[in-house]
Formats: structure tokens, C-alpha cells, sequence
């Protein structure tokens, strides 16, 4: 978060009495009765800015005309959407640091007039209560939870953080699966090297295969199963390019594949082939 941006989220807390995040580049409190988060949705746009509340009604959610009037009315808002328990309000961008405060006192103070006029009431983002609630962050996301629903979440990411933790390695599935994995990458070298070119995605693409191979069947990725799969990528990034040229043989030569194959080293040593271009184009995949 750039200096300016910092600036602007300070000014806003403080002159809507909410509190400033800087760590998470988040605000939060209560404001008009209503427990609020703002946050930019894409960081790219720090000044976008979306207010998040919880809040339902007996009736059930307002219709799509009634947002769309509130909208219109209200040049700050650039959109609202109302799903279950919570309001989610996009304010339009400025970097202008007494607008963006003046945009969003006037946009969520006309909100929280308008809930209240339509008999919605503060509640918990997950079972909806019309209780006390308090901010806390699941997830990669700020959420403001009852008692009952924070001991729920927190026990279940506990339980979940156990079961990761306590999942067996089974290192032979896992050598299969890395081996699988890397024969994608070793097509990926092969299909790249007789279009002419030598490309990073070729190296990528073996290692990501290759340890989401170990990891898929192996059932977690620990140090044993990096290591196995660094071998395997290295020996199937040589059998990848050994392949590649068998197939130039065979084009050029006019031998069968299995017999190319076989004949690689040979038209090395004897400098049929390049040494500079063999080595050259294995070295920069290894590389990648």
C-alpha cells in the first residue's frame, strides 16, 4: 500500500470512527448501528472501495429495482448487491483523499437509512442472528461473526489444519504420480522442440507436473517427495530431449524410431550433431 493510499484509508477511519487495518489495508467498526468492513477487492484499485455489512430482514432480500432506484439517487454508489445475510456497496473510485471520505460518509450513512427504512437489522455474515458481533478473518476474508459462528469457524480451520498435518505420505503412489506428471512435461519439450524453439513453458510445465503429480497421489509433498521428484525431472527432462532429437533423425535419416533413438549418442560423438546445438538446447531447458 503506497503512502498516498495509506493517507487516504487513515483519513477515512478516522473521520467515519472506524479503525484502520494498515497490516490487512482494511477498516472496520461500527458505524450507524452496523458492523462494517471496507476493503479493495482488487489491489490493483485501492481506491475502488467495497463496504461490507451484515444485515437481513424479516421479509427477505430487497428486489433488484429497489437497489437500482437506491443507485440512481446516490451518485457516490457505483453498485450494491444484497445476498442472504450480507450488503455489499461499491463506491466509485477517487483519489482525491476529502472525497473519498466525504463519498463514503455520505453513500453509507444514506445505506444504513435506507436498511432501516426497509427493516433490515445488523446480523452475523454466516447464520444471520440478530446478535453482537465481532470482526475476524477466514478464509482471506474479514467477516463479522456471532460467538457461536467464530468458536464453529475456528474450530473447523483447527480440525482442518490437524487432518492436513496428520495425512500419511504414501511415497511409491506419489513416485507414480511425479512420474505421470513428468511425462506430460517430457510431450510438452518434445511438441515445443519441433515447432523450432526452446521455451520456458517446457520447464515449467515438468516441474509443475511433476510435483503436482507426487503431491495428487502421494497424498501431501514433503522434503522426500521434492527430492524424488527433482530426479525425475531431471532424468525426464533428458529423455525429453533425447526424444526430440530421435524424432530429427528419423525425419532426416530416414530410420525407424527405436533404431534413432539408440543413434543419438552415436551421431553426437561422431559431431553428426551438433554438440553445441545438443547440449545448448538441453542446458536451457534444465535451466527453466
Amino acid at each position: 500500500m503506497g503512502n498516498a493510499v495509506y493517507r487516504a484509508y487513515e483519513a477515512l477511519a478516522g473521520k467515519a470512527g472506524l479503525t484502520f487495518d494498515s497490516g490487512n489495508g482494511v477498516i472496520y467498526g461500527r458505524r450507524n448501528g452496523f458492523d462494517v468492513i471496507i476493503y479493495a477487492a482488487d489491489s490493483r484499485y485501492p481506491y475502488l472501495i467495497t463496504v461490507s455489512l451484515g444485515a437481513n430482514r424479516a421479509g427477505g432480500c430487497l428486489g433488484k429495482d429497489d437497489w437500482k432506484r437506491f443507485i440512481k439517487e446516490h451518485k457516490p454508489v457505483q453498485n450494491v448487491k444484497n445476498d442472504g445475510n450480507v450488503v455489499e456497496m461499491v463506491l466509485r473510485a477517487t483519489s482525491n483523499t476529502e472525497k473519498f471520505c466525504e463519498n463514503f460518509i455520505l453513500a453509507f450513512d444514506a445505506l444504513s437509512s435506507f436498511l432501516i427504512a426497509n427493516g433490515y437489522t445488523k446480523c452475523c455474515h454466516f447464520c444471520g442472528q440478530q446478535v453482537e458481533t465481532h470482526p475476524y478473518y477466514v478464509s482471506n476474508t474479514f467477516v463479522h461473526l456471532c460467538q457461536d459462528c467464530s468458536a464453529r469457524v475456528s474450530s473447523e480451520l483447527h480440525l482442518a489444519n490437524h487432518e492436513k498435518k496428520q495425512k500419511k505420505e504414501n511415497v511409491i503412489a506419489g513416485i507414480v504420480g511425479a512420474l505421470i506428471g513428468s511425462l506430460i512435461g517430457v510431450l510438452c519439450i518434445v511438441a515445443i522442440g519441433q515447432l523450432g524453439y526452446v521455451a520456458a513453458l517446457s520447464g515449467i510445465i515438468m516441474a509443475i507436473c511433476t510435483l503436482k503429480g507426487y503431491e495428487f497421489l502421494g497424498g501431501k509433498l514433503s522434503t522426500k517427495g521434492i527430492v524424488a521428484s527433482i530426479v525425475l525431472m531431471l532424468v525426464m527432462t533428458y529423455v525429453g530431449n533425447q526424444l526430440e532429437w530421435a524424432i530429427v533423425v528419423t525425419r532426416e535419416l530416414g530410420y525407424d524410431f527405436l533404431y534413432s533413438f539408440q543413434l543419438v549418442p552415436v551421431l553426437l560423438h561422431q559431431e553428426t550433431i551438433a554438440s553445441s546445438a545438443y547440449w545448448g538446447g538441453l542446458a536451457l531447458v534444465y535451466i527453466f
